[in-house]
């Protein structure tokens, strides 16, 4: 609290002001006294501290609020004593009011000084701001006229001169006069000018007296091409009189030549793909056939444009020789002049990604024939020179396709995953990435170009084989592109032709036995479509008699198929792949409904077919909700049969899973009543175990056959 002394003590000095005023009223006017006042505030204000006033304040201010509950205490009383009280208090309030006011007016005038000194140092600061900006600007303006100074060039800066050391070792010292140039800049320039105008007037006499023995030798060359020349039409009336000769003796020599011209056109990897093939097929497989296609057009186009540069070049190696002279004695009197070439940005971008999506209009054919039959495979290889790449379309001829059976053999997927994680959707070259950034585009549109204009699939295994090595992620599978060149290409294409070869004939052949098998079942046909190498399998299948019957097999999408409840398993752990073949069959016995979801892989038969069944029969039973459909998925999926008998896997699946229905009816269907089916099979016991496992396993006993349960798989 504020003590009674620095009360008096404030009170004492107010009358003493107040006495001082009086005296000097009459010397001083009023605003005189007032400015006084506001000159000593100002002076005390700038002598006292803040933070001693603050706290001041908040005492005061506690001081005040104490003499109000002291005064309303009092007023409570209301006795002559308080009153007096009340009165002295009301007089101490009033002082501190006093206070508070002349600390508020403190307060005022600090706030004021610091606004002032700020906005005086905001404006120095603005001022030295603009001083600056003057002197960046005239910086700048010097530094471009010193670039300007720097950037001037005289007329002989654009000859070229031979070297110092040239100039001192050829040039007489007539024209060096080494004791003054080396010392002299300027005359050293001088000299080497000099001199290199004698020189040039020296060789244009000798490019005139060559230009007169071209003239000769060139005369002589036109006189001996005319006598070729006359020579071409009685060879080609021998040609012609030849043909009857050729025909008789099998000997194609024109359509030879005719090849070999279109060879020496071929691109490098075309041209190696080319002859490693037609070499391979001449030595190892008869039935591989290779040629070459053309678009007509566009040769001509190429092999004109190819003349006329020629002719191009030839014209004005001649023009260039014969002004050289005249040039160089026209140069003395005449300045040159320097023309631009204005570039027209017109279309430019759109001619650019054209020119990089261009394939060359040669292409390469591969034929895959196949003994005894007409079924074909055709590879087209199609190659784009900027991006350096190489594409596979493909055709199949096969007569009287069906829907179900032709996805096995479609263009599309015939050599999907011909060796592993290779779909070809994507470049293999990491270079196309960034050609096609440059347009906005992505490997995606790429693919769609590709798509639309039926040129196939960059596939990996196609660059190898004609001899582009890129950098790839798997070290496995990439060569060090720092021990990579021409002649390792070569070397790399020839070791790869057969692997490749047999890798392509042996796909090729197995989509063709699994073509037959599903179009067979697609006709209702259950039996294997090889009989000869199908033998008596463990399960006896030939020998049984199957009461269940197949009555649908169509193909399936790989959203149908994803989207069953019953194949949610082998999707989850990725068993199975959007890129393999989905198909539905429907297996049926009285009123009991089978649906079989297969799967084929693309490796097939490597990988054989996944199955996953569903029984409409009492309710919906599959592999999640009953046991013994379990057991019967994994009867059928365990299936094993050796390299011979791969060709029939999906008949033997088919069969074992139509017996397995049998069984499982006739072992559930006596806990119906009535009962539905009739036993046809022999088995020990319908059940056993804590599983109650069905007797799915035929045993041969004599010449009869037992179903017995799966012991071990």
């Amino acid at each position: 609290m504020v003590n009674k002394e620095s009360l008096e003590k404030d009170i004492n000095e107010k009358k003493r002001r107040k006495t001082s005023s009086d005296v000097g009223t009459s010397k001083q006017s009023k605003e005189e006294v007032y400015e006084s006042i506001i000159r000593h505030e100002e002076e005390e204000a700038k002598t006292r501290a803040a933070k001693e006033d603050m706290a001041l304040f908040h005492q005061t201010c506690g001081e005040l609020k104490t003499i109000f509950d002291e005064i309303a205490t009092l007023k409570k009383d209301n006795s002559e004593k308080a009153k007096s009280e009340i009165l002295e208090k009301r007089i101490q309030g009033s002082l501190i009011f006093v206070l508070l006011k002349k600390l508020n007016r403190l307060d005022k005038i600090r706030l004021r000084s610091g606004r002032d000194a700020l906005h005086k140092e905001k404006l120095r600061v603005d001022s030295n701001r603009l001083q600056l900006q003057n002197l960046l600007y005239e910086l700048n303006h010097l530094k471009r006229e010193v670039e300007h100074c720097y950037q001037f060039k005289s007329q002989d800066e654009e000859i070229e001169l031979v070297s110092e050391e040239e100039f001192y070792a050829t040039a007489p010292e007539i024209v060096s006069r080494p004791d003054k140039t080396k010392s002299d800049e300027h005359s050293k320039r001088l000299a080497r000018l000099e001199w290199e105008l004698q020189q040039r007037k020296e060789l244009s006499a000798l490019v005139k007296e060559l230009t007169v023995s071209k003239e000769s030798v060139s005369k002589d060359i036109s006189l001996k091409v005319e006598r070729l020349n006359s020579l071409a039409p009685c060879l080609e009336a021998l040609l012609i009189a030849t043909r009857p000769l050729q025909t008789a003796l099998d000997m194609e020599i024109e359509k030879e030549w005719e090849v070999q011209q279109s060879v020496r056109l071929l691109p490098r990897p075309l041209y190696l793909v080319y002859v490693n093939l037609s070499a391979y097929g001449e030595a190892c497989d008869k039935y591989l056939k290779v040629s070459i296609a053309e678009d007509e057009e566009e040769m001509r186009q190429i092999e004109d444009e190819d003349k006329i540069s020629d002719l191009m070049d030839e014209t004005l190696n001649d023009d260039n020789q014969e002004s050289d002279g005249d040039e160089n004695e026209i140069s003395e009197n005449i300045p040159r002049k320097k023309y631009h070439k204005r570039k027209s940005t017109v279309d430019s971008k759109e001619v650019k990604r054209k020119n990089l999506f261009k394939a060359h209009p040669l292409r390469v054919v591969i034929s895959f024939e196949k003994r005894g039959s007409k079924e074909q495979l055709t590879l087209t290889l199609h190659y784009f020179e900027n991006l350096n790449l190489i594409t596979l379309s493909t055709k199949v001829e096969i007569e009287n396709l069906t829907s179900a059976a032709g996805a096995v053999v479609s263009a599309e997927n015939v050599l999907n995953n011909l060796y592993a994680n290779d779909r070809g959707e994507c470049s293999p070259n990491p270079k196309t990435k960034y050609q096609l950034r440059e347009f906005e585009m992505t490997e995606k549109h790429l693919l769609e170009y590709f798509n639309e204009k039926d040129y196939g699939k960059p596939f990996k295994w196609v660059q190898r084989l004609c001899g582009l090595n890129f950098p790839a992620s798997d070290e496995q599978e990439s060569t060090s592109s720092a021990d990579f060149n021409e002649d390792k290409s070569v070397e790399w294409a020839q070791n790869s032709v057969p692997a490749i070869v047999k890798t392509i004939r042996s796909r090729w052949l197995s989509r063709l036995n699994l073509y037959q098998q599903i179009q067979a079942l697609e006709n209702k046909n259950i039996e294997p479509v090889d009989s000869t190498s199908m033998d008596v399998d463990e399960d006896n299948c030939s020998t049984l008699r199957i009461s269940s019957s197949l009555v649908q097999w169509t193909n399936l999408s790989w959203l149908e198929y994803s989207s069953d409840s019953s194949t949610q398993q082998f999707v989850e752990f990725n068993v199975v792949s959007e890129h393999d073949m989905f198909y539905r069959a429907i297996i049926t016995r009285n009123s009991a409904k089978l649906e079989c979801l297969i799967s084929i892989p693309s490796g097939f038969p490597n990988k054989y077919p996944i199955w996953s069944l569903c029984l409409f029969w009492n309710g919906k039973h599959n592999s999640q909700t009953n046991q013994a459909i379990r057991e019967m998925e994994m009867w059928t999926n365990s299936i094993e049969i050796n390299s011979v008998h791969k060709k029939n896997i999906l008949s033997a699946q088919l069969k074992r899973t139509m017996t397995s229905l049998d069984i499982f009816l006739e072992t559930e269907g006596p806990l119906y009543s009535p009962a539905e089916f009739v036993q046809d099979k022999t088995f020990l016991q319908p059940f056993r175990g804590r599983t109650r496992s069905r007797p799915f396993k035929s045993v041969q006993i004599g010449s009869n056959t037992v179903f017995k349960q799966i012991e071990k798989l």
